[in-house]
């Protein structure tokens, strides 16, 4: 690993031109597949059909009919578009609800803007390095094609990816309270950042866990109060419907291992991998709690897409921020080649590369991750001894 490591410190700015390259091509693919399928076929592919006919349900009927798939299918019939049944909380359709006040073809170009600026924002504030490093770090992120296309279809994966960066960036600023209440907007789809607060908890940041407790309290006491009995128990009707589709379950750990106690088994064993990882960050700063909380919400959710995978980049983002091992710099470089290849390979070499990352979070170094930080600054585009990353390197060590 040493020579591993020497190998890749000694070509940083060669590493950080080809990442450039690599994916400025994977991104021109994209842009090529979004304007020959995506664009053509907006009314079946984008998913803010349902997201747009969801608002539209609720302004309608009122937000006790949400999750009534009979006037879910009206709605977004009446706009012209295909119908399947909308399943994310309500705060999404509360997002989309100023939408209705353009036509569906209006709103579906503002909603893509909101998307895609969503990303910059994910990349510009947790993405390290600078100059080159930094654009090189957007390319691959736009064009990992889990990431293109959730932008292509509206998926609000970007927003969640927005909203703990933000949540990150406020806690590394010294304001945990404020961090916590934009972790709360993580409820947007919350699957994608479940266990994040649990491990902020266990890390040692209360003041940023209770501020999203409250937080989300409220919001779940509004979605409570607005659905009704009656709308909450469709709802858990529609999660109960969606719990068994092939597609829901695809590139989650049930996909493979199927429905029944297994599938329990494994979750707690994540969970517990997870407490134990955040654990041993006692002390550390919030980035690598949050990252850790990533890795495994992916894989203790039972609802996986794999547009969600874009929630990894963001995690690989502040560890590299934090200091990695070579060991964890081979993982983040295999994990990406994999998860441009998620429609190829499929579920089993991505759930067991998560794996491995999270027990490698959990398991005891030899060295702080800190100490390896010429391999992450590969990565990341740092080299710790240069001048312009002195404060990085100094985190790294603190770390």
């Amino acid at each position: 690993m040493p020579a591993v490591a020497a190998f890749f410190r000694r070509r940083t700015s060669l590493w950080a031109v080809a990442g450039l390259w690599t994916g400025v091509l994977l991104t021109a693919f994209n842009l090529y597949a979004a304007f020959v399928t995506y664009i053509p076929q907006y009314l079946v592919r984008n998913d803010f059909r349902l997201i747009y006919g969801s608002a539209l349900d609720g302004w309608r009927n009122g937000y006790g009919h949400l999750y009534d798939l009979v006037a879910q299918k009206a709605a977004v019939e009446s706009i012209g578009a295909y119908w399947s049944p909308f399943l994310n909380p309500p705060p999404l359709a509360w997002i989309a609800t100023p939408f209705l006040l353009a036509p569906f073809d209006v709103a579906i170009v503002l909603w893509t803007v909101l998307v895609v600026g969503a990303a910059y924002f994910a990349w510009r504030v947790a993405s390290p390095g600078g100059g080159l490093v930094r654009l090189a770090h957007l390319a691959l992120f736009l064009g990992l094609f889990p990431t293109a296309y959730g932008l292509l279809v509206g998926q609000p994966v970007a927003l969640v990816a927005a909203v703990v960066a933000g949540a990150w960036w406020l806690a590394e600023k010294k304001k945990p309270v404020a961090a916590g209440i934009v972790l709360s907007l993580s409820a947007v789809k919350p699957q994608l950042a479940l266990l994040v607060p649990l491990c902020l908890l266990v890390a040692g940041h209360r003041r940023m866990f209770a501020a999203w407790l409250c937080a989300t309290a409220v919001l779940a006491a509004a979605a409570l109060a607005l659905l009704g009995a009656d709308g909450l128990q469709r709802y858990r009707e529609a999660l109960a419907l969606a719990s068994g589709w092939e597609p829901t379950r695809r590139y989650a750990i049930a996909g493979p291992l199927g429905l029944g106690p297994q599938v329990y088994v494994v979750e707690v064993l994540v969970v517990a991998v997870a407490v134990v990882a955040a654990w041993r960050q006692r002390g550390m700063g919030p980035g690598r709690p949050i990252a850790t909380g990533l890795v495994a919400s992916l894989l203790f959710t039972p609802y996986v897409g794999f547009q969600d995978f874009a929630m990894l980049v963001v995690a690989g983002w502040l560890l590299i921020r934090s200091g990695l091992t070579a060991f964890q710099v081979v993982l983040l470089v295999a994990g990406y080649a994999l998860l441009e290849l998620a429609l190829v390979v499929l579920a089993l070499p991505i759930l067991a590369a998560e794996a491995l990352l999270l027990l490698s979070l959990a398991w005891p170094a030899a060295k702080a991750p800190g100490d390896l930080r010429g391999v992450s600054g590969v990565v990341g585009g740092h080299v710790a001894d240069d001048a312009g990353d002195r404060d990085l390197a100094e985190g790294a060590q603190r770390a």
